[in-house]
């Protein structure tokens, strides 16, 4: 477990410039909606004194006016996605259904889980982009000493594309077979927590059930993961093949493959704590410490980013020593 980190690690480390491509790709897709929405956000405040506030500080009246006139994408923007806030939000939506493309939403779904249409449309572009350049990713984590270049990256993505979609499609599935089994016991919890007579045991009952379905989420995260370096590593043509052996050796291997998926984990953990850290300890008021605050909000996605190799990166030194 400690080996196949410290190879992930190794590994993005050496090829830093990748994380650096990726957060360039993930500033682009942000600005799809970002910038549409700061020139709605600057209409509304031209010529009022919640302009000037806004720069110094956080005008809630001016916000809650705005927001309630606000409908499609904009709606769902809100302060509580700053901080710390987009990794709950994301969770909620991620354990509603919602996410990705809204296609597992169901009777088990939170009334709050929601999201626009458009937010959903650009997410599951964001999916298909993810997965065209897997192929060219863990090509070049395979052999992280020989570096890598656009063009390389581009062969490698194109070259694996098919084989990419096809797994994720089966991932898909699977997700969609434990969100459906999931609508069922959620109700039975449900029906569970109304009738305890403590609130504690109604707490962790409703606790309990939506941390066994995130542990099921990353269960296929983590198959999926193995299944791609299947694919790269041995030059699998059959998505489903990759899937069943990635099976087999988490299986074989399964205190390695959790515990390096566990303390990848922990580091993401470890790198949003430090983040909500600093920004609590970083006042905002004025265009200086926003420019500040921007570099720290990068810096804290290029640095999940970078984990994420680190974790493709491990897995594939993790199944060439051990398949």
């Amino acid at each position: 477990m400690i080996r196949a980190l410290r190879d992930g690690l190794r590994a993005a480390g050496r090829n830093w410039g990748l994380a650096l491509l990726l957060l360039g790709v993930n500033l682009a897709a942000a600005a799809a909606l970002a910038v549409p929405l700061a020139a709605l956000m600057e209409d509304d405040l031209t010529q009022r004194d919640a302009a000037q506030n806004s720069l110094t500080g956080f005008d809630a009246g001016w916000y809650n006016e705005w927001s309630e006139r606000q409908s499609g994408f904009a709606a769902d923007f809100s302060p509580a996605l700053f901080g710390v806030g987009f990794v709950f939000r994301n969770l909620e939506l991620l354990l509603g259904g919602v996410l990705p493309a809204g296609l597992f939403v169901s009777a088990a779904t939170p009334s709050g889980a929601h999201a626009d249409p458009l937010v959903l449309a650009l997410g599951a572009a964001y999916l298909v982009l993810q997965t065209f350049l897997a192929g060219g990713l863990l090509g070049v984590l395979r052999a992280p000493e020989s570096g890598w270049s656009v063009q390389g990256l581009l062969h490698g993505s194109g070259f694996y594309f098919g084989r990419m979609l096809r797994l994720l499609l089966l991932v898909l599935a699977v997700d969609g077979l434990v969100f459906a089994l999931n609508v069922p016991f959620a109700a039975w919890i449900d029906r569970l927590a109304r009738e305890a007579v403590s609130e504690n045991t109604a707490v962790a009952l409703l606790f309990g059930r939506h941390a066994l379905l995130l542990l099921a989420l990353l269960l296929v995260h983590l198959l999926a993961g193995y299944a791609k370096a299947v694919i790269v590593v041995e030059e699998r043509s059959s998505a489903l093949l990759a899937l069943v052996s990635s099976v087999g050796f988490c299986l074989r291997n399964v205190a390695r493959a959790v515990g390096h998926y566990g303390a990848v984990a922990l580091l993401a953990l470890l790198l949003a704590a430090l983040w909500a850290a600093a920004d609590a300890a970083w006042p905002v008021s004025g265009y200086r410490t926003q420019l500040v605050s921007l570099l720290l909000a990068q810096a804290l996605v290029g640095g999940r980013i970078f984990l994420r190799l680190a974790l493709m990166g491990g897995q594939v030194a993790l199944y060439r020593r051990s398949a």
